[in-house]
């Protein structure tokens, strides 16, 4: 009987162990723990990396050529606006049939002359113009990386999450096995049975789930690349913890190249430049006229000029102006909205990455070392009968439950550290 159940026992524990490198609780570091290893090079399948994920969705999205053609319609923009008004030529005859001849006829030509340089401060708001869409551009830049990694790292999760169940299934199928061999030798009661049969019909379940969360994920990254769907598998080593920044410098950086902030800082610069061109407004144009005329009566050359100014004696245009400078003062409190919309957001990842930190090292340096001996201990107790079947299987639980909440402290910890590298635009303020 002993020997039977040795047999049993070592199956179970052997297939516990998954081979020691496949999850992040054989290893005292973690990191090496998500790595996948085939036997073989020539086992290895394609592997989407996490930069040609992005490069792929950067080269052909949508959203980013259309900016990229607003910034192409401003630039031309630029150009039209310096442009002056053109000259305006034309006929003009005066005196016709006095004294039964024909007067005076000849030519005209008008021309406006902008004063006040408002050309000038036209182009200069047209390239202000260019500049918010250039920093839009590098914001949309940012949002698709947010969103491409944050999918990206769901994948991974999925993946591995997956591949825990799959490796647990093979585990309680030869349980199921061994303990009904055990109990039709009548060494175990049917109760082992059942209760074995229920584990394993509920981590197929759960295997069937995590199949379904990994196709939808897979589609949602495929549908973010730009392509019809996703048949490789991603490199798990992205949920890897890496060793970042202090957070003072990371937020450093933040606040000081946050392509939130740097839009902010365009439009400012646009609503600076629209209040210079709205007081330029009342320096009045100067209308000019020329005109060359011949007299039929004494064959005489007659030449004139004509010049007017617009008097801004009822209109000065002082509702726009101060119209333009409360758009300035709006920019600038826009300004410091994002700045503490920023800091509220990096204070939630912060404290995302430290919790994650903190519970993964209670995992690494105290419940790992726990859940192992508990293992091992459950492991010798029911090899020399001291234990039931059902002690066995509930060491076996909490030992790959904490295997999977180290998992998701992982995922959650990549994604959190994630939003820190591509400027927290892909957090909701909370």
């Amino acid at each position: 009987m002993k020997t039977t159940t040795l047999i049993f026992g070592c199956c179970i524990i052997n297939s516990l162990t998954f081979a020691n490198d496949d999850l992040a609780l054989q290893s005292a570091v973690p990191v090496a723990a998500l790595k996948t290893k085939p036997d073989s090079s020539a086992d290895l399948p394609p592997v989407l990396v996490i930069d040609d994920a992005i490069s792929a969705a950067m080269g052909n999205h949508p959203a980013l050529r259309a900016i990229e053609a607003a910034v192409q319609r401003q630039q031309h923009l630029v150009y039209q606006a310096t442009r002056g008004p053109n000259p305006v030529v034309g006929y003009m005859a005066s005196e016709v049939g006095n004294d039964g001849d024909f007067g005076q006829q000849g030519v005209f030509l008008n021309q406006e002359i902008v004063r006040g340089c408002k050309l000038g401060l036209d182009g200069r708001i047209q390239q202000r113009e260019v500049e918010v869409q250039r920093q839009r551009l590098l914001l949309q830049r940012m949002q698709i990386e947010a969103r491409i990694r944050t999918a990206y790292l769901k994948v991974a999760y999925y993946q591995e999450q997956l591949r825990l169940q799959i490796t647990l299934q093979k585990s309680l199928d030869s349980a199921v096995k061994a303990v009904r061999s055990l109990v039709e030798s009548g060494e175990l009661g049917t109760s082992a049975l059942l209760q074995s049969s229920l584990e394993s019909q509920r981590n197929q379940m759960l295997t069937r789930r995590s199949e379904t969360q990994l196709n939808a994920a897979r589609s949602a990254l495929a549908a973010l690349i730009g392509w019809q769907s996703l048949d490789v598998e991603v490199d798990v080593t992205a949920l890897q913890p890496n060793d970042p920044a202090t957070f003072t410098n990371q937020w450093e950086s933040i606040s000081a190249s946050s392509p939130e902030i740097n839009v902010a800082v365009a439009r400012q610069s646009l609503a600076q430049a629209k209040v210079e061109r709205q007081q330029a407004e009342p320096i009045p144009n100067l209308q000019t006229q020329w005109s060359l005329q011949q007299d039929a009566a004494t064959e005489h050359t007659v030449f004139g000029i004509q010049l007017g100014v617009e008097l801004p004696i009822r209109d000065a245009n002082n509702g726009a102006i101060k119209a333009a400078r409360a758009d300035t003062w709006r920019t600038h409190h826009e300004i410091e909205a994002i700045r503490r919309s920023l800091k509220q957001r990096f204070a939630v990842v912060a404290g995302q990455i430290q919790q994650a930190d903190q519970q993964l090292s209670i995992i690494r340096d105290e419940l790992q070392t726990l859940a192992q001996k508990n293992l091992d201990s459950t492991q010798r107790a029911f090899r020399l009968g001291e234990a039931s079947y059902v002690d066995l299987l509930n060491a076996q639980r909490a030992y790959i439950s904490l295997r999977q909440e180290t998992l998701t402290l992982y995922q959650q910890r990549a994604i959190a550290a994630s939003h820190l590298s591509t400027q927290l635009v892909g957090v909701v303020d909370r």
